[in-house]
């Protein structure tokens, strides 16, 4: 019923669609016009009389009601179909006649089958009698349609003259049915109506030669197309060449991840959210698989077309491909032409003139027709949103819909860019699952790196060590790292570096050189080059559009605007460009694909427009970068100073990664920007610094120095040294904190560790002393570069040591460590919690906090805020440590930072069960202590360590604001909620049902 309704011109329809007191056997929408089809399906042995037609006719009515009210389908005319095979009796035509046959339409088999041949799904009755060689047999006058579940199946009888003595099945294509699937026929007729009981059925005779030696020729032209990767004209030894790679040398099996509301049909089968193309085609194999340019679609296609056509090469790859003899059918939009509105059989049959075997033609549609009708046939269609027309690629994607009703046991994989697959994507759903390829993993680059080198440069084992070194840069290089995680770009990259001789860490020179690449080097077949000195200022005049609306796509319409004015305003760079604006889009989305059409959008007029964006959002920063530096700007902007151009941006997130690019860009230039920045963030100090977490809409300017720092601007030793001391003391104020990591990487390393080590020890500063003790805490760890355990074993010995600043540096090491570890213990579910012996280093603890040394306290206070369960020492050393706590409690009301840790870290030794008491805290007057913190609190915690302490010390407050600063606390994430929730309970404060849930959850984990 799906293919007699697709050949009437609608949608995919639905069965069996359950309604109030009624079942609608289907429902479908139209393809092009505003209707809908409900139909009653009847395979009765009886003809259907007028009450069956009546009850359906009842049911119809009732939906057209709905209809009509719908908002959705209100403009739909609703048309109602009876359709039965076995037909009607006269008494329900004359019905139907009687009320002018308006009511709904009646399709009986011969209309059935008419509509059928009309979609294209069957060929006509003749052109299959054509097809069979009855020699002297005589044709009979009756035939069957037969509905099989690999294709639909002519059956035409013959006789010798007195009997009905052959039968001949012919495909919905218009070929005899293979032999194998014709006994399958025999065999399922001889369960049920015996029709061809003593028939003798016509088959062909195969001529074997000739199939194996066409096989062998058109397996030829496959190795020849896919069976291995070209670099053309990619620098290889310092020179541009053309480099071939056998494929399999190469190849990444590529991990996939379902695409929307598919997840949960996979969630009982697939636990992972990658899942390799092998798994995926073991369950379903009918696929359409989408990627942004360069993320390895052709490649794929190419890996299957040689893996089914050359066995011994599908054993080169461990991707468990399905253990299929499955036959390979290759075609590659681009190529198809005029012939794109052809047939999906038509196509296929004239891939022996692209091959150039045309001599094999008729045993090539052989091969094919058998392959086919066995469902051994995979068809590989490969860039789908190559058919650059919307209306061609909507035909191509019906025609293929017809060619599955034609043979619904065909495998399918179906690769496409994302924006090209929109237009089709809903009828496609319908027949193929929706992947798209994953980002590379770092598995993955490490591996492709290791494989590139081995075959452009050599196999030995030094090469393959710079292979896996490249590859660490790459990842441990967030921003590069998202580059090379698209196949095409980590070449790219890996081109780069072959061809400079190093891979750049600055930005800058990365993009541009990987730019000059893509322009002048990738996809040269077919596509002329581009001019890069054209290409450029109008790509970045189109990015500094972009980027100054804080958009990433841009519509077509504005995109030539664009394009035009930068042709307006830069007419000594552009004003003899020889190539119109349509074709230059063209050429840079085929050439290079840095612009890339990304989709479609709505605008205010109604109207449906494509629009673009840059291949990945760095060159996009880039590009802006550049168009500000060199002044490929609109005139309103080109007369504006450079740091006029970027204040109005500085806290606009979209410029985050563009202002640290222009500095670099404007080399000895930047100076006036640094000192904007390190002004702006001098203002934005202020004293509430102890909000470690606060979010922030907008980039702080010190976080776009200390991407300055990292990105290695030209800049003198003074202003350096001015950058990092504000870039340190507004840390927390920065929400991505990566550039730490890169500036230890870079030539400022020494400087920056002198810096934050000469601000944190020349005079204790509180107000700072967190911000920088923690980068000092980071330093040290990264230096370190050990495992949990050896990192453990080295604090401890430099906490040892008579070197103060050594033993304050380790003592930030081992704030970094315990927080690092409580994160980890947070995140840790149901599992066995590493367990650390901290009994030497609380005992050193011991005596630095008793200290009046500001320098080692704070940090070792710090350090026991974010003790945890997993650090192990005596319940003595506990009562101890918390003893000696008390006694400093109140020895830092001038220092807020400093008192600050000192409550948070008796907060966190405390428990309900520990045993203390006012002698054993032999503070005299630690009642007062409390009650001044409790009624004066000088930080977030002291009023909860104040209702804690009173447990074990005997004390009374306010019963009903101990209940608040209990219930209060329970909601928050930083408080330890079954720490709190034992305490209310000694207390007899009683959480309600909301709340007790929330501390039960947190119990659990």
């Amino acid at each position: 019923m799906s293919d007699l309704f697709h050949a009437l011109g609608y949608d995919e329809p639905r069965f069996d669609v359950h309604k109030s007191g009624r079942e609608i056997d289907l429902q479908t929408v139209h393809r092009i016009e505003n209707k809908i089809a409900i139909a009653e399906c009847k395979a009765h042995k009886a003809t259907i009389g007028g009450s069956d037609i009546n009850k359906f006719v009842g049911a119809l009515d009732a939906e057209k009601r709905k209809h009509s009210k719908s908002d959705l389908y209100k403009d739909y005319d609703v048309t109602g179909y009876f359709v039965s095979l076995s037909g009607y009796k006269e008494t329900a035509i004359e019905q139907e006649l009687d009320n002018n046959n308006d009511r709904l339409i009646l399709l009986k088999p011969e209309q059935i089958i008419d509509e059928l041949v009309k979609g294209r799904i069957i060929v006509p009755l003749e052109k299959a009698v054509a097809s069979v060689n009855s020699n002297e047999l005589t044709l009979e006058m009756s035939a069957d349609l037969i509905a099989y579940n690999k294709g639909w199946v002519w059956a035409i009888y013959y006789s010798n003259g007195q009997r009905t003595t052959h039968v001949a099945f012919v495909h919905a294509e218009g070929k005899l049915l293979v032999k194998e699937l014709s006994d399958e026929i025999i065999k399922l007729d001889k369960k049920l109506d015996k029709n061809f009981t003593d028939l003798e059925v016509i088959c062909n005779n195969d001529k074997l030669p000739k199939i194996l030696e066409t096989q062998k020729k058109y397996f030829k032209y496959l190795e020849n197309e896919c069976g291995e990767i070209h670099f053309e004209g990619l620098p290889t030894d310092k020179d541009a060449g053309s480099v071939k790679v056998r494929l399999e040398n190469i190849f990444i099996t590529p991990s996939l991840e379902i695409i929307s509301n598919q997840q949960k049909e996979f969630n009982d089968i697939i636990e992972d959210e990658r899942i390799s193309i092998g798994n995926i085609l073991n369950m379903n194999s009918r696929l359409a698989i989408l990627a942004k340019p360069g993320g390895g679609k052709s490649t794929l296609i190419k890996r299957l077309a040689i893996a089914y056509a050359f066995p011994s090469r599908k054993k080169l790859i461990d991707d468990n491909l399905p253990k299929e003899k499955w036959f390979p059918i290759f075609i590659r939009c681009r190529e198809l032409g005029e012939k794109v509105t052809s047939s999906i059989t038509e196509i296929i049959h004239n891939i022996p003139n692209r091959a150039e075997i045309n001599d094999c033609s008729e045993t090539f549609v052989n091969i094919i027709s058998n392959s086919l009708q066995k469902g051994t046939a995979l068809l590989l269609i490969d860039g789908l949103d190559e058919i650059s027309d919307d209306r061609n690629r909507i035909s191509f994607v019906n025609q293929l819909r017809t060619f599955i009703a034609t043979y619904p046991n065909i495998h399918i994989v179906i690769t496409s860019r994302e924006a090209g697959f929109r237009a089709v994507g809903g009828i496609l759903a319908n027949y193929c699952a929706n992947y798209k390829l994953s980002p590379l993993n770092s598995e993955e680059i490490e591996s492709l790196s290791i494989k590139w080198h081995t075959e452009i440069v050599d196999n030995s084992e030094k090469t393959k060590k710079e292979a896996v070194n490249l590859a660490k840069i790459i990842i441990n290089d967030n921003r590069i790292k998202t580059l090379a995680e698209n196949p095409l770009l980590l070449t790219t990259l890996l081109f780069v570096k072959r061809w400079a001789g190093y891979l750049p860490t600055r930005k800058s020179v990365l993009y541009q050189e990987m730019i000059k690449l893509l322009m002048v080097t990738w996809n040269v077949e077919g596509h002329e080059q581009l001019d890069i000195e054209e290409a450029e200022p109008q790509l970045a005049y189109v990015a500094f559009w972009m980027t100054s609306k804080g958009e990433q796509t841009i519509t077509l319409n504005d995109l030539k605007k664009c394009l035009l004015d930068a042709r307006k305003q830069m007419p000594d760079i552009l004003g003899y460009t020889k190539i119109s604006i349509p074709d230059f889009i063209k050429r840079v989305e085929s050439r290079s694909s840095l612009l890339i059409m990304s989709g479609h959008k709505k605008v205010d007029s109604g109207e449906i427009v494509q629009i673009y964006e840059f291949l990945h959002l760095s060159f996009q920063e880039h590009l802006t970068a550049k168009a500000v530096v060199e002044k490929f700007l609109p005139i309103s902007e080109n007369r504006k100073s450079t740091l006029d151009i970027i204040k109005p941006h500085i806290e606009d997130e979209s410029w985050k990664e563009v202002i640290p690019l222009v500095a670099v860009l404007l080399r000895r230039d930047s100076k006036e920007l640094i000192e904007h920045l390190i002004e702006l963030s001098i203002i934005s100090q202020d004293d509430d610094i102890q909000h470690v977490n606060r979010k922030r809409n907008s980039i702080s300017p010190a976080e776009l120095l200390g991407s300055c720092i990292a990105n290695e601007i030209q800049i003198t030793p003074e202003l350096l040294d001015n950058a990092i001391e504000w870039y340190s003391k507004n840390r927390y104020r920065i929400r991505d904190k990566s550039s730490t990591e890169t500036i230890l990487n870079s030539k400022f390393r020494e400087a920056f560790k002198d810096k934050i080590h000469n601000l944190y020890f020349e005079e204790f500063n509180d107000k700072f002393s967190s911000p920088i003790g923690s980068l000092i805490g980071e330093v040290y760890i990264n230096e370190l570069k050990k495992s949990e355990k050896e990192v453990h074993k080295t604090i401890l010995a430099d906490i040892k040591t008579p070197n103060r600043e050594t033993q304050a540096t380790s003592l930030f090491g081992l704030m970094i460590f315990c927080f690092e570890n409580k994160l980890h213990v947070n995140q840790t579910k149901n599992a066995k919690i590493k367990q650390y012996d901290f009994t030497e280093i609380v005992e050193k603890l011991l005596t630095i906090i008793k200290s009046d040394d500001k320098h080692l306290c704070f940090p070792a206070l710090w350090s026991i805020a974010w003790f945890n369960e997993s650090f192990t020492f005596s319940e003595t050393l506990r009562v101890d440590i918390l003893k000696s706590l008390l006694e400093i409690w109140n020895k830092y009301d001038d220092s807020k930072n400093l008192n600050r840790v000192c409550t948070w870290a008796i907060k966190t030794l405390l428990s309900p069960n520990i045993q203390i008491d006012k002698k054993l805290v032999g503070i005299d007057n630690i009642e007062s202590i409390i009650l001044k913190r409790f009624n004066s609190p000088l930080n977030e915690y002291d009023k909860l360590v104040s209702v804690f302490l009173s447990v074990h010390l005997s004390l009374s407050f306010d019963k009903t604001e101990v209940e608040k600063i209990l219930i209060e606390e329970n909601k928050k994430h930083r408080s330890s909620n079954n720490q709190i929730a034992e305490y209310a309970e000694r207390l007899g404060v009683k959480f309600n049902k909301k709340e007790s849930q929330h501390t039960t959850r947190a119990k659990k984990s």
